[in-house]
């Protein structure tokens, strides 16, 4: 399966989900990754869910790590690229003209302080290969990353067994969360 026809397929299935299975999918997401060790991580990169394209809930994965004294990273985009942002608890939020929300106040970090990066997304495949939006913003900020960053997806679907047209500037997660479990590439 090519990129676009996956973004389309998965984006279609993505939209029928009502809030109590967004709500519901979200926990099982949360309880998988929480299977993972993270006592040697310290800064976690975590978008922030788009609530008008049913994106994954992340608030309770935020919670989770500010309570295990883990340092939470937001994106905050300019122009074509993101920044760094981290925030404390309790932090707040605005929405931005495109309805994404964004911190209000934080500090910005190098990309290369970054241990855990958790990675919106549509679908995988099985050799880790992701399909995203399609603007290149995460691969532009993977880029930067440290090479032993670790890279987790997260997405309500198992991974497809193939994306044909991925390209070396894609960057292949290390896992992908999913409803069902973890996959590991």
């Amino acid at each position: 399966m090519k990129k676009n026809e996956a973004r389309k397929y998965y984006r279609s299935l993505r939209n029928q989900f009502s809030n109590n299975d967004i709500s519901i999918l979200s926990q099982e997401i949360f309880e998988n990754l929480q299977k993972i060790d993270f006592s040697n991580d310290s800064n976690f990169h975590v978008f922030l869910p788009i609530k008008k394209n049913n994106e994954i809930n992340t608030y309770t994965i935020i919670d989770w790590l500010f309570s295990l004294n883990k340092n939470i990273i937001l994106p905050l985009v300019i122009g074509d690229d993101m920044i760094n942002c981290k925030v404390e608890r309790n932090f707040k939020t605005q929405l931005n003209s495109y309805q994404i929300p964004e911190p209000i106040s934080f500090t910005e970090i190098d990309s290369k302080e970054i241990d855990v990066i958790l990675i919106p997304m549509f679908v995988s495949d099985k050799k880790g290969n992701r399909v995203g939006y399609g603007g290149g913003y995460y691969d532009k900020f993977l880029a930067r990353c440290k090479p032993n960053a670790k890279k987790i997806g997260l997405s309500y679907f198992r991974p497809i067994d193939c994306i044909e047209d991925t390209y070396f500037g894609d960057f292949p997660l290390d896992f992908c969360i999913n409803p069902e479990g973890i996959e590991s590439f």
